[in-house]
C-alpha cells in the first residue's frame, strides 16, 4: 500500500498489484475473467491505489472503466462477473496449515448516468482490505500497457510476468495443467497442446513482446511426442527495445499487429460493414451497440446466459478464425455455438 500511494504520488502512470490478487478466479471452473473484466478490475485498484486497504467506498470515472465506447453495457457484464471474483491464499486453521477462501468486493455502485462526470463506487470486502494491508509483495504494473492488450491471456501474462522479471530467477515452471491454471484457460479449451501453444503462449508472447517493459519466452519439455512440462521466463528488455515498448503505448492500436511483423496492414472490416456484410467485432465487444445482430442472436439462442459472456468463450475457442468468417458463414457459427454453450452450461443461476 505504501507503494501504491508512492506511484499515484509521482504519477508516472504505474501501479502496484499485490500478488495475492494475481490469482483470482470465478465460482463456475470452466470460466474465467474476460479481458474487459480483468482490465477493469486493475484499473479500479489503480483508482484505490494505497487506500485499498481501508474498508470504504473507492471512486473511479466511468469513462475510464468504458474507454472509447459510449455504452457502459460491456463493462457492467464485467461486473456481474467481478461480484463472483473470489481468491485464495495459504492460512492457519487450529493449528493446522489451510486454504482461506473470500471474494474480493463487497458492493458496486453504478451512476445511471452517462454523463463525462459519471462515477462507479466500490468497496473490497473486509478479508480483502486485511490482505491488502498486510500485502508486502507486489507487481509493478503500467497502466499504458494493461488498458491496450487485446488478449485476455496476454494481460494474464502481463500480470504474472510483472511479478517476476525483477527477481533473480525471473522464471516460472510447471507441468500443462499448472500452466493452464497459471493462465486461467477455461477448462475443456485448448486440450492439445499445440492448440495451446497458438491460441494462448504466442499471442501473448507477441503482445507482451512488442507493448511490456520485459519480454516473454518458454521451453518445453517433453516425454516422447507429449509435451509434460514448460518454463516461462521475463527478461527486462534492454534500454532501446523498452523506449520501443513505451512508444508502442502512446500509438493508435490500428496497424499494431503490421508494426509487429513488419508488414503492410490493408483494413478490410470498415469496408466489408458498409457493404453490409456481418463481421465479428474488431474489439470483441458483442452489444446492442457493437455488433447488434450478434447481439441478438446471442440473446436468443444462448440459453438465457449474458452475451458478453458467451462472446468471451466464443473468442477463446474460435482464435483468429473469428476474422475469416462473415455474413451467413459466422451467423452459423455464432449461433451453434450459443446453442451447444446453452446445452453444456445448463440454465444460469
Amino acid at each position: 500500500m505504501r507503494v501504491a500511494h508512492k506511484l499515484r504520488a509521482e504519477g508516472s502512470g504505474d501501479m502496484a498489484l499485490a500478488v495475492e490478487l494475481i490469482d483470482v478466479h470465478l465460482p463456475r471452473g470452466d470460466q474465467e475473467l474476460s479481458l474487459v473484466a480483468r482490465r477493469s478490475l486493475l484499473l479500479m485498484l489503480e483508482a484505490a491505489a494505497g487506500d485499498a486497504w481501508r474498508y470504504e467506498f473507492h471512486r473511479i470515472a466511468k469513462r475510464d472503466l468504458r474507454g472509447k465506447h459510449a455504452s457502459m453495457e460491456h463493462v457492467r457484464a464485467a461486473f456481474a462477473d467481478l461480484m463472483g471474483v473470489w481468491f485464495s491464499h495459504g492460512d492457519m486453521l487450529e493449528g493446522r496449515k489451510s486454504t482461506r477462501r473470500f471474494h474480493l468486493l463487497d458492493e458496486i455502485h453504478d451512476q445511471d448516468d452517462a454523463a463525462a462526470s459519471a462515477v462507479v463506487l466500490f468497496r473490497f470486502s473486509k478479508r480483502a482490505c486485511e490482505m491488502f494491508e498486510r500485502s508486502d509483495v507486489y507487481a509493478r504494473l503500467s497502466r499504458e500497457a494493461i488498458v491496450r492488450f487485446r488478449s485476455t491471456y496476454a494481460l494474464r501474462a502481463y500480470e504474472v510476468g510483472a511479478a517476476l522479471y525483477s527477481r533473480r530467477d525471473p522464471t516460472w515452471r510447471g507441468d500443462v495443467q499448472a500452466l493452464r491454471k497459471l493462465l486461467q484457460v477455461p477448462e475443456g479449451t485448448y486440450l492439445n497442446f499445440a492448440q495451446l501453444r497458438r491460441r494462448v503462449l504466442e499471442p501473448a508472447k507477441e503482445e507482451i513482446d512488442q507493448l511490456a517493459e520485459f519480454d516473454m519466452t518458454w521451453r518445453e519439455t517433453t516425454k516422447g511426442r507429449q509435451v509434460i512440462g514448460v518454463e516461462l521466463r521475463f527478461a527486462s528488455k534492454g534500454r532501446r527495445q523498452a523506449l520501443a515498448a513505451a512508444e508502442e503505448n502512446q500509438r493508435h492500436s490500428a496497424g499494431r499487429r503490421a508494426r509487429r511483423e513488419g508488414t503492410t496492414e490493408t483494413i478490410v472490416e470498415p469496408v466489408e460493414r458498409l457493404a453490409g456484410v456481418l463481421s465479428w467485432p474488431s474489439d470483441d465487444v458483442v452489444s446492442p451497440y457493437s455488433g447488434a445482430e450478434l447481439h441478438a442472436i446471442g440473446r436468443e439462442h444462448g440459453g438465457g446466459w449474458d452475451v458478453s459472456r458467451l462472446a468471451t468463450a466464443y473468442t477463446a475457442f474460435m482464435g483468429d478464425k473469428r476474422r475469416d468468417l462473415t455474413g451467413d458463414r459466422l451467423r452459423k457459427s455464432w449461433r451453434g455455438f450459443c446453442e451447444a454453450k446453452a446445452r453444456d452450461w445448463g440454465p444460469p443461476g
